[in-house]
């Protein structure tokens, strides 16, 4: 398990501190699309699946002010398309990667040293890295 010492962590993506969706796969014959992300802290790499519903139910926790929230938007139709679901992929990529950024910026201007902990759940932080100070039970 690493040590999450948020104070070390670059804001800015970086070898040591990333993020990215690596690819999608459908499930249950399309009925719904998951994304694969990878992350990866100091020489810890895991990777965890969501959905885009996963991403909403977070970004509805994370942001009560929706007005807050840079998640891309739902489609109803044609969200089974390759082509709009690779660029679903890029635009959450970028979500993500832009949210663990603005979290780590965050919590070291509160001089808090480990992540909110809906965020640490959402991306298993929990499973993988410890604060020595965050208690996730």
């Amino acid at each position: 398990m690493a040590l999450l010492n948020i104070q070390a962590v670059s804001a800015q993506m970086d070898a040591n501190f990333n993020a990215k969706i690596l690819n999608f796969r459908m499930v249950e014959e399309g009925k719904y699309t998951v994304y694969r992300i990878q992350l990866t802290v100091d020489t810890y790499t895991w990777t965890i699946e969501r959905r885009y519903s996963d991403f909403d139910a977070y970004d509805v926790q994370r942001f009560t002010d929706r007005k807050k929230s840079f998640l891309p938007p739902k489609k109803r139709i044609g969200n089974k398309d390759l082509e709009f679901i690779e660029e679903r992929r890029i635009e959450l990529e970028k979500y993500v990667r832009a949210l663990l950024e603005l979290e780590v910026w965050y919590q070291k201007q509160k001089n808090v040293h480990s992540l909110p902990l809906i965020s640490a759940k959402f991306f298993d932080f929990h499973q993988y890295v410890s604060s020595g100070k965050m208690d996730l039970n």
